[in-house]
C-alpha cells in the first residue's frame, strides 16, 4: 500500500519523487520559466535534488563552478512542499539528524534560491564572491543565493500543490491562496507518496525502469547501463559508453525537441526521452 506524507519516515527524500515531479510541473504551468535547470553544470545531483534554482542563482552558480574548476555535489537545490513536509516532520518528531527545518513554503528550497552542498567550507569562498551567502555553522551545507534580479516566490510552492489538490477533489477544495495553513497541511499529509491520479497535461510514465531516474545527468564520459540504454532508445549502437558519436545523437534529439543542444542529458532532456515512443 502506498503510503501518504504522513507516513513517511524515510530519511531520503527520494520516495516523493512522484508527487515531486506532478508539483514541478504544476509550478511550470504557474511560472514558465521560472525554475531553470542547471544539470548541464559539472554537478552531481544526491538522490533527493532536483536540479533547478532560479535563473540569476543558477547564472552565479555556473561562474563559481567555472572559477574552481571542480565538480559540486549538490544534496538539494529546489525542493517541493512535499519534500519540505517531510523534513519539517523529521524535525520535530527527532528523526534523521534534522536539526533544524522550515516550515514548508518557507525555506528559501522552496523558492529556488538556496543549496544543501558537499565540502561546504571549499565552496564557500567561490559562493561567496557570486552572490551566494553561507547562513552559518548551524546549518553547515546551506547557501542562500542573495544576488540581484531574483524574486521571492514562497507561496508559488504552495499554491501549486493547492490547485493540484482542487482538480482533483473537487468535493473537498481548500483556498488558493499560496499561504501554509492548517487546511493545507492536513491536505498534503493526506497525498500519496505517489502523486494525484490527474494532473493537467503532466504525462505519468508508466514504467521508469528502462531509462535512468529524472535528476541525474548524463555526458560525454559517462557509461555504464544507463548510458546503454540511453543509445538503445535513440537508436544508436549500444556499448554503454557516451562517447562524441551519442553526444551527436543526444544534440540531434534536442534540436528536434526544442531543447538547448548541449549534448548533456540533464532533466528535461531525460524527461522528453522518456516520452518519446
Amino acid at each position: 500500500m502506498t503510503s501518504s506524507i504522513a507516513q513517511y519516515t524515510s530519511c531520503s527524500t527520494s520516495g516523493v519523487r512522484p508527487l515531486d515531479y506532478q508539483l514541478i510541473h504544476q509550478i511550470n504551468r504557474i511560472a514558465p520559466g521560472l525554475l531553470v535547470d542547471f544539470s548541464h553544470l559539472n554537478v552531481a545531483c544526491g538522490a533527493g535534488c532536483h536540479p533547478f534554482l532560479q535563473a540569476p542563482a543558477v547564472l552565479a552558480l555556473e561562474k563559481v563552478i567555472a572559477v574552481r574548476r571542480k565538480k559540486m555535489i549538490v544534496n538539494s537545490a529546489y525542493r517541493t512542499l512535499a519534500q519540505q513536509a517531510v523534513l519539517y516532520a523529521h524535525y520535530k518528531h527527532r528523526r534523521c539528524g534534522i536539526s533544524v527545518a522550515a516550515l514548508p513554503g518557507r525555506s528559501n528550497h522552496n523558492t529556488g534560491l538556496a543549496l544543501d552542498i558537499e565540502d561546504a567550507q571549499g565552496w564557500k569562498p567561490y559562493l561567496e564572491r557570486y552572490g551566494w551567502d553561507w547562513i552559518g555553522s548551524f546549518d553547515p551545507m546551506h547557501f542562500d543565493f542573495e544576488g540581484a534580479g531574483c524574486k521571492n516566490l514562497a507561496w508559488l510552492s504552495i499554491k501549486a500543490f493547492q490547485q493540484l489538490w482542487n482538480y482533483n477533489h473537487p468535493e473537498r477544495r481548500i483556498i488558493e491562496d499560496g499561504e501554509w495553513g492548517k487546511q493545507t497541511e492536513i491536505a498534503l499529509l493526506s497525498t500519496s507518496c505517489d502523486g494525484f491520479y490527474a494532473v493537467p497535461g503532466f504525462q505519468r510514465l508508466e514504467d521508469t525502469s528502462d531509462l535512468p531516474t529524472v535528476g541525474r545527468s548524463l555526458r560525454e564520459g559517462s557509461s555504464g547501463e544507463d548510458v546503454r540504454k540511453i543509445q538503445i532508445k535513440l537508436g544508436i549502437k549500444p556499448d554503454g559508453i557516451f562517447g562524441k558519436a551519442t553526444t551527436a545523437a543526444v544534440v540531434r534529439f534536442q534540436r528536434q525537441q526544442g531543447l538547448v543542444p548541449d549534448g548533456v542529458l540533464g532533466m528535461r532532456s531525460l524527461q522528453a526521452l522518456n516520452e518519446l515512443k
